[in-house]
Protein backbone atom coordinates (compact mmCIF):
# COMPACT_ATOMS: atom_id res chain seq x y z
CA UNK A 1 0.00 0.00 0.00
CA UNK A 2 2.82 2.30 0.72
CA UNK A 3 4.70 1.73 -1.95
CA UNK A 4 1.55 2.36 -4.27
CA UNK A 5 0.72 5.40 -2.34
CA UNK A 6 4.38 6.39 -3.19
CA UNK A 7 4.23 5.69 -7.36
CA UNK A 8 1.20 7.80 -7.43
CA UNK A 9 2.55 10.79 -5.39
CA UNK A 10 5.50 10.52 -7.91
CA UNK A 11 3.27 10.85 -11.25
CA UNK A 12 1.57 13.01 -9.68
CA UNK A 13 4.83 15.22 -9.34
CA UNK A 14 6.22 13.97 -12.63
CA UNK A 15 2.71 14.92 -14.64
CA UNK A 16 3.09 18.64 -12.87
CA UNK A 17 6.71 19.52 -14.36
CA UNK A 18 5.91 17.99 -17.69
CA UNK A 19 4.12 21.28 -18.76
CA UNK A 20 6.95 23.70 -17.66
CA UNK A 21 9.14 22.07 -20.06
CA UNK A 22 6.27 21.61 -22.91
CA UNK A 23 5.46 25.73 -23.34
CA UNK A 24 6.40 27.56 -26.25
CA UNK A 25 9.76 29.68 -26.60
CA UNK A 26 10.64 32.17 -23.84
CA UNK A 27 12.22 35.36 -23.93
CA UNK A 28 15.65 33.69 -23.78
CA UNK A 29 15.44 32.95 -27.57
CA UNK A 30 14.37 36.72 -28.83
CA UNK A 31 13.25 40.55 -28.00
CA UNK A 32 10.17 41.52 -29.10
CA UNK A 33 10.91 44.72 -30.59
CA UNK A 34 8.27 47.78 -29.60
CA UNK A 35 10.17 51.32 -29.58
CA UNK A 36 11.58 52.91 -32.12
CA UNK A 37 14.78 53.33 -29.82
CA UNK A 38 15.19 49.15 -29.91
CA UNK A 39 14.90 49.42 -33.89
CA UNK A 40 17.61 52.08 -33.79
CA UNK A 41 20.09 49.69 -31.95
CA UNK A 42 19.90 47.18 -34.40
CA UNK A 43 22.63 46.64 -36.56
CA UNK A 44 23.60 45.31 -40.08
CA UNK A 45 24.19 41.38 -39.91
CA UNK A 46 21.88 40.57 -36.34
CA UNK A 47 18.62 38.17 -37.30
CA UNK A 48 15.20 39.22 -36.79
CA UNK A 49 11.98 37.59 -36.90
CA UNK A 50 8.62 38.19 -38.44
CA UNK A 51 6.11 36.57 -36.10
CA UNK A 52 2.57 36.60 -38.10
CA UNK A 53 -0.71 35.86 -36.34
CA UNK A 54 -2.70 35.09 -39.54
CA UNK A 55 -0.69 32.57 -40.85
CA UNK A 56 1.00 31.84 -37.91
CA UNK A 57 4.40 31.43 -39.18
CA UNK A 58 7.98 32.72 -38.00
CA UNK A 59 9.88 33.57 -40.58
CA UNK A 60 14.14 35.08 -39.54
CA UNK A 61 15.62 37.57 -41.80
CA UNK A 62 19.38 39.57 -41.58
CA UNK A 63 18.61 43.17 -40.98
CA UNK A 64 20.89 44.55 -43.85
CA UNK A 65 21.39 48.18 -43.07
CA UNK A 66 20.01 50.92 -40.22
CA UNK A 67 17.80 52.40 -42.90
CA UNK A 68 15.92 49.14 -43.92
CA UNK A 69 15.38 48.32 -39.72
CA UNK A 70 13.83 51.84 -39.10
CA UNK A 71 11.38 51.44 -41.62
CA UNK A 72 9.66 49.14 -39.68
CA UNK A 73 8.76 51.96 -37.48
CA UNK A 74 7.79 54.38 -38.88
CA UNK A 75 3.97 55.64 -38.42
CA UNK A 76 1.93 54.97 -41.10
CA UNK A 77 4.77 52.51 -42.95
CA UNK A 78 4.07 49.17 -44.10
CA UNK A 79 5.30 45.48 -43.47
CA UNK A 80 4.60 42.57 -45.09
CA UNK A 81 4.78 38.95 -43.81
CA UNK A 82 7.30 37.23 -45.49
CA UNK A 83 5.29 33.98 -45.23
CA UNK A 84 1.33 34.74 -46.46
CA UNK A 85 1.86 38.72 -48.15
CA UNK A 86 -0.13 39.86 -45.89
CA UNK A 87 0.73 43.37 -46.01
CA UNK A 88 0.31 45.40 -42.50
CA UNK A 89 0.35 49.01 -41.26
CA UNK A 90 2.57 50.55 -38.65
CA UNK A 91 0.68 52.39 -35.91
CA UNK A 92 2.34 53.78 -32.74
CA UNK A 93 -0.52 53.51 -29.68
CA UNK A 94 0.28 55.77 -27.01
CA UNK A 95 -0.17 59.66 -26.31
CA UNK A 96 0.23 61.20 -29.51
CA UNK A 97 2.23 64.21 -27.90
CA UNK A 98 4.12 61.94 -25.42
CA UNK A 99 7.92 61.44 -26.10
CA UNK A 100 9.03 58.49 -27.95
CA UNK A 101 9.88 55.94 -25.27
CA UNK A 102 6.14 55.67 -24.67
CA UNK A 103 5.12 54.75 -27.55
CA UNK A 104 4.55 51.21 -28.68
CA UNK A 105 4.79 50.08 -32.54
CA UNK A 106 2.10 47.25 -33.44
CA UNK A 107 1.63 46.12 -36.38
CA UNK A 108 -2.00 46.00 -37.94
CA UNK A 109 -4.23 44.60 -40.47
CA UNK A 110 -7.38 46.06 -42.11
CA UNK A 111 -9.22 45.84 -39.06
CA UNK A 112 -7.27 47.14 -37.21
CA UNK A 113 -5.95 44.50 -35.12
CA UNK A 114 -2.75 43.94 -33.90
CA UNK A 115 -1.65 40.58 -36.38
CA UNK A 116 2.25 40.77 -36.63
CA UNK A 117 5.14 41.61 -34.35
CA UNK A 118 9.04 41.45 -34.90
CA UNK A 119 11.91 40.37 -32.52
CA UNK A 120 15.27 40.31 -32.36
CA UNK A 121 16.77 36.97 -32.31
CA UNK A 122 18.72 36.56 -29.06
CA UNK A 123 22.60 35.00 -29.72
CA UNK A 124 23.72 31.73 -27.73
CA UNK A 125 26.61 33.15 -26.32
Amino acid sequence: MKTKLMLILAGLALGAAVPAFAGPPSKQFYDTLRREAQFSQLKPGERIVYVCKQCEAVTETTVESAAQAMEHCKAGATATCPACHAKTRVVLKGMPKSPDPQRVIVYTNDKGEACMFIAKVVSNK
